[in-house]
């Protein structure tokens, strides 16, 4: 197997020069596989076949697909994704051959970054190992996309180095997750489309987001690993909400109230960060306590931390700064952050069209926040008088919360109650000394 990753990247395979057309293209996609020579195993005069190490620019929107690396049963795709689709595509031009699409690493294609199932992007980049003569960066874009669906588009295809790993070349990653406010409402105030959030409530939430920042064990954000995993521990630059937004429903005669959440880091794991969502969801709800969030850091017991919906998160940006300052604008080579203009505008259009768009429309739609929001307080939570991570099924912070807030109003009906029973023995005593 190493061999054939080798000689597949030396191109020191060759095919017949004297075949047809038809027969020299069966040979090339075997040059790709990794096999040699010609079916008949024949000594004849042979060329050399150039391939060139490409990056793939692509966006999707998610709400289909059930994420975007491909799934498999006995060879088959057993559900669609976004990698199923695009190995298709490439299948049907003739891109590719059949045992290329069941083994992808023989032509080096990776994805940067895994998205779950009913997530969207609009900047998911892959890098893949393809003919030169295919010329790719000229008119690749517009044959992959005529082969693909409408909710997925390809940008345009780059040239990288030979060695370039669209996932370990990445230094950050940039995601939203955008939510309806009325997710952000106190016990006190109603959670329905006609919530509208305060600047006192923004700022709590940047308050609790910012805890997120830096190097933290995400151990209890993710599932399958160890506490003591080092790949539990990750990196976030940034996490912060942002300004809030009227979205109209034309069908229901109402306005609804969205915000956006960003987070960048340098890598995330598998529902991490549904799971902050979920996290920071709760405390600003006042049902988890705000001490949970530091605890979720050391605790080797797993908590049972709340995993938003799937439905507002989108991988918005890819960042190769690195990568850019090294090879970018050398021997050919354009950069992988910026892809000029016209690139952005069509990111733009599928983001606002096919993505943002559809991801409102679901949500009013499926009340997805809704129904996740009512089931919210069956979670098991961390007793806040606990000194540990003891989680309990007792009444949850705001049912506490309100039950204090009674217990105070009650002790103040009783305080009145008792003034005015004293107020007429004072009064007769008053009466007495005149």
């Amino acid at each position: 197997a190493r061999c054939a990753v080798r000689s597949c990247s030396t191109m020191t395979k060759t095919i017949d020069s004297t075949a047809s057309s038809s027969t020299a293209d069966a040979a090339l996609h075997k040059v790709q596989s990794g096999r040699v020579g010609d079916d008949n195993g024949d000594d004849q005069p042979r060329i050399r076949v150039k391939t060139n190490r490409y990056a793939m620019l692509l966006g999707y929107q998610g709400k289909n697909y059930f994420g975007m690396q491909v799934q498999r049963e006995n060879g088959n795709d057993v559900c669609p994704t976004i990698e199923s689709h695009i190995l298709d595509a490439m299948l049907e031009l003739k891109w590719i051959t059949p045992e290329l699409k069941q083994t992808p690493f023989d032509f080096f294609f990776q994805r940067a970054a895994r998205t779950d199932r009913a997530v969207s992007a609009v900047r998911q980049l892959v890098s893949c190992q393809m003919p030169s003569a295919l010329d790719l960066p000229s008119h690749g874009a517009e044959l992959i996309n005529d082969k693909l669906p409408d909710d997925i588009r390809v940008f345009g295809f780059r040239r990288v180095t030979k060695n370039f790993h669209a996932q370990r070349n990445c230094d950050g990653r940039t995601y939203s997750y955008t939510l309806p406010t009325y997710a952000f409402a106190k016990p006190t105030e109603l959670t329905n489309s006609s919530f509208r959030i305060s600047e006192s409530t923004l700022a709590e939430i940047n308050e609790v987001l910012s805890q997120y920042k830096g190097t933290h064990n995400f151990f209890n954000y993710t599932s399958g690993k160890s506490f003591n995993d080092r790949s539990c521990n990750r990196y976030i630059i940034s996490f912060e909400v942002g300004s809030p937004f009227i979205f109209r429903d034309d069908f229901r005669k109402e306005e609804i109230e969205f915000v956006p959440c960003t987070v960048k880091g340098q890598s995330f794991m598998l529902h991490q960060i549904r799971k902050m969502i979920g996290m920071m969801i709760s405390i600003v709800r006042e049902i988890q306590h705000p001490s949970a969030l530091k605890k979720s850091f050391h605790s080797s017991d797993r908590m049972d931390i709340p995993k938003a919906p799937g439905l507002g998160l989108l991988l918005d940006r890819l960042h190769y700064g690195k990568y850019d300052r090294q090879f970018a604008n050398k021997d050919g080579r354009l950069p992988l952050t910026d892809w000029g203009e016209d690139v952005e505008t069509s990111i733009e259009k599928l983001k606002m069209e096919k993505i943002v768009s559809q991801i409102l429309q679901t949500e009013i739609s499926t009340q997805s926040m809704m129904m996740w929001l009512s089931d919210l307080n069956q979670h098991k939570f961390l007793d806040p008088t606990s000194e540990g991570t003891e989680q309990t099924d007792s009444v949850t912070e705001a049912a506490k919360t309100a039950q204090e807030a009674e217990g105070a109003a009650s002790a103040g009906r009783n305080e009145e109650v008792k003034e005015e029973e004293e107020r007429p023995e004072v009064e007769a005593v008053a009466a007495a000394e005149e």
